[in-house]
């Protein structure tokens, strides 16, 4: 065989073999970054509800009402006296039936649980999908 063809031949079998290695290894990285990630939302999960297991708890159960599956909205309230005026259904906490309301959903902001959407002077927040699979789950 020639030995420019052979050259070729060797060159393009490396291309190959460089390219599917490089795209092979990439995707179990993503593999185990993604495990790694879902473990540690899980790890931060079981804190969080050790923080706060009443809070977690109520919002598990609000999450299951057939009439509210679907809805990932919460605003907080001094209390149940107060009135609001929702035109879409919305879960409502309340500061006089949680101590430190407002610092727990903070925490649960910052691991990324829930996202403050607040428009008005009332707080308003919303339910991260992974969150909410980890509250039906656990």
């Amino acid at each position: 065989m020639n030995p420019i063809y052979s050259h070729a031949i060797a060159l393009v079998s490396g291309l190959l073999i460089g390219v599917f290695g490089n795209y092979f290894a990439n995707r179990l990285t993503d593999k185990a970054k993604v495990r790694d990630s879902k473990a540690e939302e899980i790890k931060s999960f079981r804190d969080a509800k050790k923080k706060m297991p009443e809070l977690l708890n109520e919002m598990k159960v609000d999450l299951k009402l057939p009439s509210m599956k679907s809805c990932r909205e919460f605003i907080i309230s001094p209390s149940k006296r107060a009135v609001f005026n929702l035109n879409q259904p919305t879960f409502r906490y309340h500061e006089d039936e949680h101590a430190g309301l407002r610092s727990k959903i903070r925490i649960l902001e910052n691991l990324g649980f829930v996202f403050d959407i607040t428009e008005t002077k009332t707080p308003r927040y919303q339910f991260n999908e992974n969150f909410v699979e980890l509250l039906l789950n656990n």
